[in-house]
């Protein structure tokens, strides 16, 4: 059976046999991708709960950033998913920002659905996070080559700011809760 949707987990890339990681949150230690690599079974498992059939990719081949995501389009493109999402958070040197906000390419409507719909599902799980919204993308903005180049509705999942502290800590906490609100709005648009 082909999944629906894939999970992906942002900064897979492997430099100098290590993953890439990301951002650090507010405890020092927590990468994106150790906190995501976590986050993305219990999207799974949620999404299961209501049939829906995840996969998640968290090994991206290439050597850079674009090599990576030209392998990963193919990768989805192979796996025959109908929408992907790619997991992350926020980071600033502001300790003030928070919030989240559902990255979609500005030329796909598909993709403006799938953002505003997590946006929306994750307003309703997660109240204590601020909402910033869905927000397009378009060439040279950051994660362009992810939402530009999937044959399919990709969305840039930014949840919270690692580096607020309010925000991780409602992250540390509800971290169930994200995954649900995640795969609540992924349902929703997959209605």
């Amino acid at each position: 059976m082909i999944p629906a949707v894939a999970i992906c987990i942002g900064h897979s890339r492997e430099v100098n046999g290590r993953h890439e990681g990301g951002a650090v949150a507010a405890d020092g230690s927590t990468n994106e991708w150790a906190y995501n690599s976590a986050l993305a079974p219990l999207i799974v498992s949620a999404l299961a709960r209501q049939t829906i059939r995840a996969v998640v990719v968290d090994a991206y081949e290439g050597h850079g950033y674009g090599a990576a995501m030209r392998w990963l389009a193919t990768h989805l493109k192979e796996l025959g998913v109908r929408s992907a999402v790619e997991l992350h958070f926020n980071d600033s040197d502001d300790a003030g920002a928070h919030g989240h906000e559902w990255l979609y390419w500005h030329s796909s409507p598909r993709g403006k659905r799938l953002a505003e719909s997590l946006s929306d599902e994750f307003c309703l799980g997660m109240p204590g996070i601020r909402r910033r919204g869905a927000k397009a993308k378009a060439p040279g903005d950051r994660g362009a080559e992810f939402l530009s180049g999937t044959h399919c509705p990709a969305v840039i999942c930014e949840p919270f700011f690692g580096s607020n502290r309010s925000d991780w800590s409602e992250a540390t906490l509800g971290r169930q809760k994200i995954a649900n609100a995640i795969a609540e709005g992924i349902a929703e648009y997959l209605d």
